[in-house]
């Protein structure tokens, strides 16, 4: 088995409320290797750069830098990164700015947990492997299968 096939993919949360953060967390962490930070700030700070392809999933309204901002930082340090945008405050200027920042996809809160490992499954081109059903009684976090009105 090669590395590519025995390491899970990164993924880097940076979502700035706890909870989310926490529940994002738990989800991918089912799946993928995930690294989580509060804020732009730190993610710029602590994270390395890296050729690894990873996939970025990034909060739109954060204190500090918000997520389009730090996309264009990320993006000279991360080549080869794919990016998710998440926001519960989408229209269409945000849409716009966020396609335009080379955002690869587009989520809008709340979403249903499997819908963002769907996402990145898509963008890193995996086969999904396992029904995100059996993922879900797996996690033992049902109720936090929906993240509820936090924007």
């Amino acid at each position: 088995m090669s590395k590519a096939e025995s390491t899970p993919p990164h993924i880097i949360v940076v979502e700035d409320n706890v909870e989310a953060n926490n529940l994002l967390r738990d989800w991918l962490k089912l799946r993928f290797n995930v690294t989580c930070f509060l804020d732009a700030e730190s993610t710029l700070r602590i994270l390395p750069p890296s050729e690894e392809p990873l996939v970025f999933v990034i909060d739109y309204n954060m204190p500090g830098d918000n997520g389009i901002i730090l996309r264009k930082k990320l993006t000279p340090r991360f080549p080869n990164a794919k990016y998710i945008l998440i926001s519960g405050l989408f229209d269409e200027k945000l849409t716009a700015a966020g396609k335009a920042a080379g955002f690869h996809a587009l989520v809008s809160k709340p979403f249903a947990m499997p819908t963002i490992t769907q996402k990145i499954e898509e963008l890193l081109g995996l086969k999904q492997k396992e029904k995100l059903v059996d993922l879900v009684k797996r996690s033992g976090h049902i109720a936090s299968i929906m993240l509820w009105g936090i924007c």
